[in-house]
């Protein structure tokens, strides 16, 4: 939620500045009068205030003493002018004026409104500062690199302005001075190069308008052309020393690897050598290992970071600690679907039961080799759903790309980045994406043929779509609706724009994709959703010739239980089992409401003695769960269920299902409240079936 923030600042481009970038993080921002800057203290509900000075009646420190003095507490962000200020200030901030932070400029935009933001986070573990650092230090070096190269794109975008000034009729010299003038521009403003971006933007419109003037137009044209550009390599020169400035005086000082993590996995281990030796592999692998010593550890680390999957070891003492923490982590909001895998130095078959039960999609022994890690991180990865979403950004300029990849991992996404159109089918292939962010302007295609190329696809039909252009006319708008875009955004990018518009996108593409798919009682997959994925399991197994087994549940004497206590607690039955088997198993499992109060489970790669026992593992639990009837009476139920394997039970669905519903029925005739894997007759018990 938004916060009040008071902005206090004579500088008027830093005021306006400061004031996008926080609005764009959705805050409310009210702007102080520079020639009263007691006026500061007569505003009301203030959340923060950035005090950026100097003030004109009074110094910084003073004014803080008065505000403190009529007990004020709002939080105060202090900026300084420069390093030498910021020195002079800060042995004079005593801890009774309560200054949340300080700074000094010059600032980086996007990481200062970062840095406010993390003001209003409750988290202050050292975790969630760590995260923040670590963000803070990729940004940082990003931006350090392209204030490197800036000098030379820029020296680039002249000379091919001289060759279009000599050539002023070939059209392919003017669209390299507007393509390459586009290019600074996005990234550029994007990295908080805004004046050169400024200038970019004029650079970029003039030489889209050459072809329609006059020879006398032309020649005033290119004049004012060149005076820009001398602008641009000015203003260049200035914002790239108080980038580097800006860096140079920054905390966050530790190395950056070239290639962020894509993938994050939570490693629970108290033995700290083996710690380190995943650590190592992870690099290896590009995988950032997040590293846990506890159980407790664990959580702390899981509510901070965005995680892919967690690897917990089981321990010889305690077995049973580990199982219960997989159990918690799947708990956390936004974890219900964690992949997760065991490790274990005692392989023995009572776990590899309960890591099924807590939802384990792997069981691995130590040690663990490079390749297996490698693998088995493949294989997590790959059965993530609903977790962090996927995105594909598709830009030629590869320091964009990597900006806006930034700025999106940092809220947990996954990205991938493809600087070459042409190869966009065969990424999206191996890495079918969530939403893709398109660049309109590309070498040899624009992103308008590729989205139309896209649409015609039936798979990605559905797929959001987002340009990214420096086209912000209302022809290019309508071409970019025409050619099946959801969205676009106007470079530079503002990132706070970017997240706001790409979460807005995934949660309704993720909604409509829920109401189609999911039962809304129990959270469950519609019987059709179901069937599409139990047919692409069965696929599966035969082609790589593995086995699995399918599951019917079906409540016992549910009837009664809505006879007897109403339908509300009957729904509330469905719901509490919906939510049980949610949480249990692995999540490439499949967990279906089959119709009324029967359920269905598939489980690939596993056979029926194991996921018997599992599925009674889950039987227990729900009998001890209690439920409250419309009159305020406490209840309990049980379920029954028959198993079936593939192919040793049925070579099909049909055939699987039908399987499955003999057992489900034999389990009721032998007294409800098993599970049931064998066909054996038993006496009837006088009462029907789906009671």
């Amino acid at each position: 939620m938004g916060k009040n923030i008071l902005l206090y600042d004579e500088d008027k481009q830093f005021s306006r500045l400061m004031s996008s970038v926080l609005e764009g993080r959705g805050h409310k921002v009210l702007k102080a009068d520079p020639e009263d800057s007691s006026g500061i203290l007569r505003h009301e509900d203030l959340d923060l205030i950035i005090l950026a000075g100097p003030l004109k009646e009074t110094d910084q420190i003073t004014w803080l003493s008065n505000l403190r003095a009529q007990g004020n507490s709002a939080k105060v962000i202090l900026v300084a002018q420069d390093q030498a200020h910021f020195d002079t200030l800060k042995p004079k901030v005593t801890a009774d004026l309560s200054v949340s932070l300080m700074v000094h400029k010059p600032l980086i935009p996007y990481i200062f409104g970062a840095q406010v933001d993390n003001q209003f986070d409750g988290d202050k573990s050292e975790a969630a500062k760590q995260k923040m650092k670590d963000f803070e230090t990729m940004f940082l070096a990003l931006v350090t690199k392209y204030a490197r190269v800036l000098p030379s794109r820029i020296a680039e975008l002249s000379q091919a302005i001289e060759k279009a000034k000599g050539n002023p009729n070939d059209a392919e010299l003017i669209a390299e001075v507007q393509g390459l003038a586009h290019k600074i521009k996005g990234t550029g403003g994007s990295l908080g190069f805004r004046q050169v971006s400024d200038h970019m933007d004029f650079i970029e419109e003039a030489a889209m308008a050459l072809p329609h003037k006059s020879q006398e137009e032309k020649l005033i044209a290119w004049a004012e052309l060149d005076r820009k550009l001398v602008e641009a390599q000015l203003a260049g020169d200035t914002e790239c020393q108080e980038i580097n400035q800006a860096v140079s005086s920054s905390d966050s000082k530790q190395q950056v690897p070239n290639n962020p993590a894509m993938t994050r996995i939570l490693v629970v281990d108290s033995d700290s050598d083996f710690l380190d030796i995943i650590h190592e592999l992870g690099k290896q692998r590009l995988v950032d290992i997040i590293r846990a010593t506890s159980s407790k550890d664990a959580i702390e680390k899981a509510v901070v970071y965005a995680l892919d999957a967690a690897l917990i070891n089981v321990t010889e003492e305690h077995p049973d600690e580990s199982f219960r923490l997989a159990r918690d982590l799947r708990e956390l909001p936004g974890f219900e679907n964690l992949p997760l895998a065991f490790i274990s130095g005692q392989p023995l078959v009572k776990n590899r039961v309960e890591a099924a039960h807590a939802g384990a999609s792997l069981y691995l022994d130590k040690p663990l080799e490079s390749d297996v890690l490698e693998k088995a991180v493949q294989h997590l990865v790959n059965i993530r759903q609903g977790g962090r979403p996927r995105i594909l950004i598709c830009d030629d300029d590869e320091f964009f790309c990597n900006t806006m990849a930034l700025v999106l991992r940092n809220e947990g996404m996954i990205v991938r980045i493809i600087n070459d159109p042409s190869q966009i089918l065969e990424t999206m292939q191996e890495y079918p994406p969530e939403l893709l962010l398109l660049d309109v302007m590309m070498p040899g295609i624009t992103g308008f043929e590729v989205c139309r190329m896209l649409r015609q696809i039936p798979r990605w039909q559905d797929l959001p779509i987002i340009f990214l252009t420096g086209q912000v006319g209302v022809e290019a708008r309508l071409e970019a609706f025409r050619s099946g875009g959801d969205d676009y955004l106007p470079k530079p990018v503002v990132n706070e724009e970017l997240l706001t518009r790409v979460k807005v996108r995934l949660d309704r593409a993720r909604m409509l994709k829920d109401r189609s798919d999911k039962d809304m009682t129990t959270g469950l997959l519609l019987r059709r959703a179901f069937s599409e994925q139990l047919s692409a399991i069965l696929a599966e197994a035969q082609r790589l010739k593995t086995t699995f087994t399918i599951c019917l549940l079906d409540v016992d004497h549910f009837k009664k239980v809505n006879d007897s206590y109403g339908h509300l607690a009957g729904d509330k039955v469905l719901a509490g089992l919906g939510q049980l088997l949610s949480r249990r198993f692995r999540v490439d499992d499949l967990r279906g409401r089959w119709g009324g109060e029967e359920f269905i489970l598939a489980f690939k790669r596993e056979t029926l003695s194991t996921m018997h026992l599992a599925v009674h593992r889950v039987l227990d639990e729900f009998t001890k769960m209690k439920f409250t009837g419309d009159k305020g009476e406490e209840f309990s139920v049980s379920f029954s269920g028959g198993i079936a394997e593939y192919p040793k039970d049925g070579e099909s669905v049909f055939e699987l299902v039908q399987v499955s519903d003999r057992r489900l029925y034999l389990a009721k005739k032998r007294g409800r409240n098993q599970i049931v894997l064998d066909d054996a007759e038993a006496p009837e018990e006088p009462e029907e079936k789906h009671e």
